[in-house]
């Protein structure tokens, strides 16, 4: 059994999910991402809506138990952003994400800690991206902005983790999220990693959806990995999101 706790199931179609369960995974976590900025806030709460109700049953189909993670992505911030911050604070999640910074902006500053500070308030698990650029740079002000908070350690992923931003988040103390994907980490080197830092804090995911044509990284991770492979590709995810 493995888990993959980052897909955007709604860039996927249903072959791809069946797919998905072939390679081995029977659980993931399907996150909110809107492929342009919204120009309404309502867009955003329908595409909450449309995870946690059609990509859950689409997943079903497959088999696949699906967790849906709702949030803003920095990418996604849309116009009068406060009426989805009052939603999120509004209803219970499974978890936040993804939600983040990409270029450490205002804007993103602002929207990234209203919701920390409602996942810190209700217990929601986040799933926190990390930017291709400046991805350092990104993080540290990432991670700044969660001590400030007084974020739980065992509440936040840090994903898209590289060798660039590795030895950061490591001292941190949050969960090391391992994509293995093209342009990212390939299953050779995520492998590399769990044996350099251990496992304990460990979890791969492929982040599978909107372009990404390789679905089943994190069974081609798990081959390789030997005795890691159930903690790093099942049950590091599990104990993460509490499910």
């Amino acid at each position: 059994m493995l888990f993959d706790p980052h897909v955007h199931t709604a860039g996927l179609g249903l072959s791809d999910l069946f797919k998905l369960r072939e390679s081995g995974v029977t659980e993931i976590c399907s996150l909110s991402f809107y492929p342009v900025r919204p120009l309404f806030p309502q867009t955003l709460i329908d595409e909450f809506r449309r995870l946690e109700e059609f990509e859950n049953f689409r997943c079903s189909l497959a088999s696949i138990k699906m967790f849906p993670a709702v949030g803003i992505h920095p990418r996604c911030i849309p116009p009068d952003h406060r009426t989805v911050i009052e939603h999120l604070e509004a209803n219970d999640w499974v978890a936040f994400g993804e939600i983040g910074l990409e270029n450490a902006s205002d804007i993103e500053r602002e929207v990234f800690r209203a919701q920390i500070e409602i996942a810190i308030a209700k217990d929601i698990p986040c799933i926190i991206h990390t930017p291709g650029r400046n991805k350092r740079e990104v993080t540290e002000k990432t991670l700044e902005i969660l001590s400030d908070a007084g974020f739980p350690e065992d509440l936040a992923v840090i994903d898209h983790v590289s060798y660039e931003n590795l030895d950061i988040v490591a001292k941190s103390g949050f969960w090391i999220g391992l994509t293995v994907q093209q342009g990212k980490l390939g299953p050779e080197d995520a492998a590399r990693i769990v044996d350099e830092i251990g496992a304990e804090r460990c979890i791969v995911n492929s982040d599978a959806g909107f372009g990404h044509g390789v679905i089943d990284t994190v069974a081609r991770t798990a081959e390789i990995l030997g005795d890691d492979a159930g903690k790093v590709c099942f049950e590091n995810a599990r104990i993460f999101l509490g499910v």
